[in-house]
């Protein structure tokens, strides 16, 4: 049965991720041709709007969710767990300065890239419209949904969420990680973006397969984008927190910046370690509460879980190699070419996108 519903779920991962590299493409052509005024910042956010609003909402979220609840034949509750949407647990909240910390990363890294590709003969375009002179709040919030809130949930949900799920039926955990960081680097289809997001794919992966819930990855995802976002306001109104901080960065030596760099992937570090840490703790002690209503089996050195047998439970409560025995793995499906088509062609198209954007820059 398991290579069944397997190629099925390759199949509806497939044609999700090819809503998302569709809708991008298309709403980028869409943009680009009906030429919307953007003589004012409030025209261009308009323009910004239209693009992130239907990628987001309609590509990335709504087709991909239909595609896993119709096709995949799950219900509303299956879609969500089969996505990792599992309950949110107080300790994701550690994701938050997580995500400080990765924003300093991510700054890091993007800049080396960057300064890699110029070295290159690329040409940086410029990548925002001049704000207007006063501080407008209404523009400020919406830049937070469209460029924080949006692809926190919507990127999450279409990256972590299914492809993640089906992934690692078929692949070892850093396997998927590896998987989950070239998807999403290539999906952004930038040149600029596709190392520093690779990066950033391979540990909301991480956190997700870990934490077996995408919220924490959803929460980093959020921080990370909402301090791009204030921070370029405080830059520009200089502000009292926040403001004059790429000049900070400029004016400060090679080797205070790399120690400013260590010493924020120390502290990002030390934020994944507690709450994985945390998470066993928990975990643990829902394995004592479980045990008090269990039986040893000594011959075949398991445990036997009293009353009418529950899968589920056991799977939730991680403890398939105490019920199981201690040589329990999972079953591994091996995946055919064909299901691994779509998965290919995506590939290749969203390499081709991005080596165009090098070259010619053309609707990025």
């Amino acid at each position: 049965m398991l290579p069944l519903w397997l190629k099925r779920d390759y199949k509806a991962v497939g044609y999700a991720l090819a809503s998302c590299v569709g809708g991008l493409i298309l709403m980028r052509l869409i943009v680009y041709f009906a030429a919307l005024p953007s003589d004012t910042y409030g025209q261009s956010l308009g323009g910004s709007a239209l693009f992130s609003l239907c990628s987001q909402l309609i590509f990335f979220l709504a087709v991909p969710f239909c595609i896993y609840k119709f096709y995949g034949k799950r219900t509303v509750k299956q879609t969500l767990e089969y996505s990792s949407v599992g309950k949110f647990k107080p300790y994701f909240l550690l994701a938050i300065p997580l995500g400080l910390s990765v924003y300093f990363m991510t700054v890091g890294v993007s800049s080396v890239w960057t300064a890699l590709l110029k070295l290159t003969g690329y040409t940086v375009a410029k990548s925002a419209d001049n704000m207007p002179d006063n501080f407008v709040f209404g523009f400020f919030v919406v830049d937070l949904l469209l460029t924080a809130i949006l692809p926190a949930v919507c990127e999450e949900f279409a990256m972590r969420g299914g492809l993640l799920s089906t992934a690692k039926n078929s692949f070892s955990r850093w396997g998927c990680i590896v998987l989950c960081g070239i998807v999403f680097g290539l999906f952004h289809q930038n040149i600029r973006q596709v190392f520093y997001t690779a990066l950033f794919g391979a540990l909301a992966a991480y956190l997700t397969l870990n934490t077996k819930s995408l919220y924490p990855a959803m929460l980093m995802h959020f921080t990370n984008n909402f301090l791009s976002v204030f921070i370029d306001y405080a830059d520009n109104y200089k502000w009292a927190f926040g403001g004059g901080f790429y000049a900070m960065l400029n004016g400060m030596p090679v080797w205070a910046l790399m120690l400013v760099f260590l010493a924020v992937a120390a502290f990002g570090t030390a934020m994944v370690v507690l709450m994985l840490y945390i998470r066993d703790r928990q975990i643990i002690k829902k394995k004592r509460e479980a045990l008090k209503d269990c039986a040893f089996d000594a011959t075949n050195k398991r445990v036997v879980m009293l009353g009418e047998f529950d899968a589920e439970k056991v799977k939730d409560l991680e403890m398939e190699r105490e019920v199981y025995g201690k040589d329990y793995a999972e079953t591994k499906y091996k995946p055919t070419l064909r299901d691994l088509a779509m998965f290919i062609a995506l590939g290749v198209v969203t390499l081709l996108t991005t080596v165009f954007t090098y070259v010619w820059g053309f609707l990025y």
